[in-house]
């Protein structure tokens, strides 16, 4: 069996786009110049079968560029890929058989029918026998907790049930791959929690294969594999713990004062990202914490509480953004 579900090699993509004048004569500004976006600038990666890899991006990154070639939608400019060992845009239909895809935006239900019709749907389309789709409907409704609501009209469900009857439209087949592309945008912490759960078992009792691009730092938890798009080129692929690392010599320290100090003494060991009344909220280098001047402004009396905290996800992405942006639209 082929070891990699995705190989993704220099991929480039552009697309043609118009732009309105701003400024000339009303009739001048009445044309508009045309330009071309550069979704993709040469994306290399290989997701492994059975892994669980989280890609993120800002807005404009490229990941719903990435995610149509992958699905077979879109063909790239240059480069070449292969979805469990197919060209995904001349062996289309054979590939559908074996990927499920889950658009957070857009939903594959009937709005005016049972989520259960679309199940029956998805049943006759994959040619999926009666009995394992009985046996795959209870695998999936119970830990989903959809059992009370799968027979009812899809416009009288909630959005965390309407995007688990998504989920499990989609992987009814049992797809060796899935792709889900904002799963849990919206949705309530109980199910985006059954969502996690269910990827979490689906990977280890069949050895599905996810790529999930998502917001949520949450949903990363389950990801054995980060990687980053941003402007179109991948800035970063590896590890969570990783990622963290990279700006691992920053600790964020959280004051809290019993009166009114002067902020100066304790700004100039960091930066302060936030300051509410007597809380304060310091990055500083890891190194600071056993200067012994910064532990006798610990020790000061008008400290009423302190703590010692590892920066969060958001912020390293957020650093890792700002570290390797750079602009992704070229006039001609």
């Amino acid at each position: 069996m082929q070891e990699y579900a995705i190989e993704v090699k220099n991929v480039r993509k552009k697309f043609k786009a118009y732009e309105a004048r701003r400024s000339g004569s009303f009739v001048h500004r009445l044309f508009r110049d045309k330009y071309y976006k550069r979704a993709l600038r040469g994306v290399n990666f290989a997701v492994k079968r059975g892994e669980i890899v989280a890609l993120l991006g800002r807005n404009g990154s490229g990941k719903s560029t990435l995610i149509k070639i992958m699905s077979g939608i879109l063909y790239p400019d240059s480069g070449t890929v292969s979805v469990l060992g197919m060209n995904p845009w001349e062996e289309r239909t054979k590939l559908a058989m074996q990927l499920g895809v889950v658009l957070g935006a857009h939903g594959q239900l009937y709005w005016n029918l049972p989520a259960m019709d679309t199940f029956a749907l998805m049943q006759h389309i994959y040619h999926v026998p009666a009995k394992e789709f009985k046996e795959r409907l209870n695998y999936l409704l119970g830990p989903l907790d959809l059992k009370d609501v799968y027979m009812r009209q899809v416009r009288t469900l909630s959005l965390g049930e309407q995007m688990k009857c998504n989920f499990v439209a989609s992987v009814l087949h049992l797809p060796k791959l899935v792709i889900l592309d904002e799963p849990t945008i919206g949705v309530d912490l109980p199910s985006k929690q059954a969502l996690r759960n269910t990827i979490l078992e689906m990977q280890r009792d069949y050895g599905t294969t996810f790529l999930i691009t998502t917001h949520i730092v949450e949903d990363l938890t389950m990801a054995d594999r980060i990687i980053v798009l941003d402007h179109g080129r991948k800035i970063y692929d590896g590890s969570r713990r990783r990622l963290e690392m990279l700006f691992g010599d920053k600790k964020v320290i959280e004051l809290e004062f019993g009166r009114t100090v002067d902020l100066k003494k304790y700004l100039r060991f960091g930066s302060a990202t936030k300051i509410e009344g007597n809380y304060v909220r310091l990055e500083v280098k890891q190194s600071v914490l056993k200067h012994p001047a910064f532990a006798r402004l610990l020790a000061n009396s008008a400290v009423a509480d302190y703590s010692v905290l590892e920066p969060g996800l958001g912020d390293v992405l957020m650093k890792l953004y700002n570290k390797g942006g750079e602009k992704n639209v070229r006039k001609p």
